[in-house]
Parts: C-alpha cells; structure tokens; sequence
C-alpha cells in the first residue's frame, strides 16, 4: 500500500521534531567543563538530513506505512477517508489470519484475501463515508479478535464515545449432509447490530476446523 508523498514527508518531519536535541555528544557527557574540539559540529549533528531523506523516500522501495491515529491528527480532509479505509483494509487482513490460526491460515487464508478482505473494505467505506470530519478522525479498530468459538474478527469504534459502529464477525456454519463453512458477515450500529450482514463465505472441510486463534 503506497501513501501520499506528503504523509511520508509528514512522518520524517514528525520523527525529525520529535527527536530534536535527544542526541548528546560524548564529550559533554565525558566532561561539561571540557572544552569542545574543533569537530564538535560535526559530531554532534547527528540528525538525519532532511533534504536526503526525503529523496529517499521518493523511492518506491522506501514508502513506510503510516499508523492511522498519526495520520488522523494531521491529514487534510481530502485525504481523511482514503487514509482510514487503506487502513482498516490492511487490518482486516492481518488480523483477521491472526484469529484463524496457522492451520486454517494456511488452508483458507489466501481466499480470505482475495474474495473476503475487498467487501470488508467496501463495507466500511460504505459506512464512514456518511460520516463528519471529526468523526473519522476518532475511528479506531480492535486488534485482539476472539478465540475458541467467538466471532469477533474486528470492530469498528470510536475512541471519543467508546461506541461501536461496525462488528466484523465469522461463524462456523455446518449445514445438513454439508462440510463446514465460515460465515463473514458484519453488524451495523445503524439497526443496533441486530441484522447480519453478509460478506461472503469460505468452504472449509467436511471435518471440524480448529478453534481460532489455535
């Protein structure tokens, strides 16, 4: 995932301001009443250069991810609901392979990518792009999905209120004369998370899938 140049120069910015006079020459730690050496300059500037660093991270080699409550406190609105949805995407797929567990990672993970992570994605873009400036800029996502037999793949809250907006869950599903099946689907604050709505569906076996998180 690529961002716009300006949040990597935000970043490196940030980093730069943030780190400003935390670096202290040897020879004053050595000795405050020693007299600086004709180097001292030179030894002790020891932030990165702006104008090299930024040339850098013109490379597409070097674009760093940014972390969404860093980005929600200085974007500009035109980017503001690009930001979160690039964002939570990429969550929904780390943590969602987090909750399955290497053996159903390892089995179902790469469908889970391809056909489940995208209508997530286009969930929540549905739903926050209803949403006021101040509002996405309070969004967060959980990162601890249940174990065992919970549902619980990842919510969607805001961190002012405490209040959920989206419930992302996955059901085992094991019809008649059928193998079992996981069920995505997502509850909305909108109804007071009573429907379920679905994402999509993934096969799994005709035997009992471990329990996630195992």
């Amino acid at each position: 995932m690529k961002f716009p140049l300006w949040m990597r120069k935000l970043f490196v910015a940030f980093v730069a301001v943030i780190t400003l006079g935390t670096v202290v020459p040897t020879g004053y730690l050595a000795d405050d009443k020693t007299k600086p050496s004709e180097n001292y300059q030179d030894d002790s500037f020891l932030l990165v250069d702006t104008r090299d660093e930024l040339t850098d991270l013109n490379d597409n080699e070097n674009q760093d991810e940014l972390d969404w409550p860093l980005l929600a406190m200085y974007a500009p609105s035109s980017e503001l609901l690009t930001g979160f949805v690039n964002y939570a995407s990429v969550q929904s797929e780390e943590i969602g392979l987090v909750k399955f567990g290497e053996t159903i990672s390892n089995r179902v993970g790469n469908e889970y990518t391809d056909t489940i992570v995208p209508k997530i994605t286009e969930a929540i873009e549905s739903s926050v792009k209803l949403l006021d400036e101040e509002t996405i800029r309070s969004l967060r996502l959980t990162d601890k999905p249940s174990s065992g037999y919970g549902e619980r793949i990842m919510h969607v809250y805001n961190e002012e209120t405490g209040e959920d907006l989206l419930r992302f869950h996955v059901r085992r599903d094991h019809p008649p004369q059928d193998g079992y099946w996981f069920n995505f689907h997502y509850h909305d604050a909108s109804d007071d998370f009573e429907e379920h709505y679905e994402v999509g569906k993934i096969y799994w076996d005709k035997n009992t899938p471990p329990k996630w998180l195992s």
